[in-house]
């Protein structure tokens, strides 16, 4: 089982860097909102013939406290923390993501020591300074010259606080994915997401542009295989890492996900490959894995 974990995270890094290549293309035409939208609504209608298929019932019977858990879970981790995420990738590119992307590890050690009991330690909260100040590398090196600041110090918020919302929505429901399908848990995490999502959007003003995304047009060729990818794929392989490794181990193979994106944003994206910015990357994941090193 310990292996299955291993594979299923590494695999959830690979299929991520690969759709937020995807997703920074798509975001050129659809907005945050739009592509969240998207992404999650494509999932959806994937998620329930792979329950059917696989005998899972879609509303069994289950403590009220387990739906509230995963619901919220995917209000935190899906409506908010993914349509923040948009909002940082379009502003800061995915290179630059990337670097702010390594925070993820540290943010699922610390609130795993707050509310699952697992220690942090000195190490730990050394390698979270050390992403930071990564973060910082980036930000007052020349790398930034070709977006205003203002929009690098936007992008910088939108995307800390995504971090930190993905981290905190799967470690809540940790202890319940130990005994629960994640199939079954996908499909809640998604529902309420996506839920949350067109509540948002009808009373958006500018509601038909959002919803004008789930009308099919040539955008789809990008941001249609980028939600298979990276929300199916990705979503399902990531809960499965943590269902089947501990909490640690697994966020320390999401983690990856870095190094696949600075990669393939250079070769895909044509995002330049600067001195600054290799050592912000080599400086985040060093940081993120000192942070995991204290588990």
């Amino acid at each position: 089982m310990q292996m299955i974990g291993i594979l299923c995270s590494t695999g959830a890094a690979f299929f991520w860097a690969a759709a937020v290549i995807m997703f920074k293309k798509s975001g050129e035409t659809f907005s945050p909102m739009a592509l969240n939208l998207f992404k999650g609504v494509v999932t959806l209608l994937l998620l329930v013939p792979t329950l059917w298929f696989a005998g899972i019932a879609l509303f069994p019977i289950r403590p009220p406290n387990d739906w509230v858990l995963f619901s919220i879970s995917g209000l935190l981790g899906i409506t908010l923390a993914d349509t923040f995420f948009f909002m940082a990738l379009k502003r800061l590119g995915a290179s630059r993501w990337a670097v702010v992307d390594c925070l993820y590890l540290p943010f699922i050690i610390l609130i795993s020591a707050l509310f699952l009991n697992e220690s942090i330690g000195f190490k730990g909260l050394f390698g979270a300074l050390l992403v930071m100040a990564a973060i910082g590398t980036e930000a007052f090196s020349g790398s930034t010259a070709a977006m205003s600041r203002d929009d690098f110090w936007i992008g910088l918020v939108f995307g800390v606080l995504a971090v930190i919302l993905i981290a905190g929505s799967v470690v809540m429901v940790k202890p319940l994915l130990e005994e629960t399908s994640v199939l079954w848990a996908s499909f809640v995490r998604l529902l309420a997401g996506v839920a949350g999502l067109f509540v948002i959007a009808v009373v958006h003003p500018q509601r038909r542009v959002i919803l004008a995304a789930l009308l099919p047009s040539s955008a789809w060729k990008i941001v249609l295989p980028a939600s298979i990818v990276g929300n199916y794929m990705a979503m399902l392989a990531w809960l499965a890492g943590f269902k089947y490794t501990l909490v640690s181990v697994a966020a320390i193979l999401n983690q990856l996900s870095t190094i696949f994106t600075f990669i393939l944003a250079a070769v895909f994206l044509k995002e330049p490959v600067t001195l600054p910015r290799m050592i912000a990357i080599a400086m985040a994941v060093s940081g993120a894995l000192l942070a995991a090193s204290a588990v």
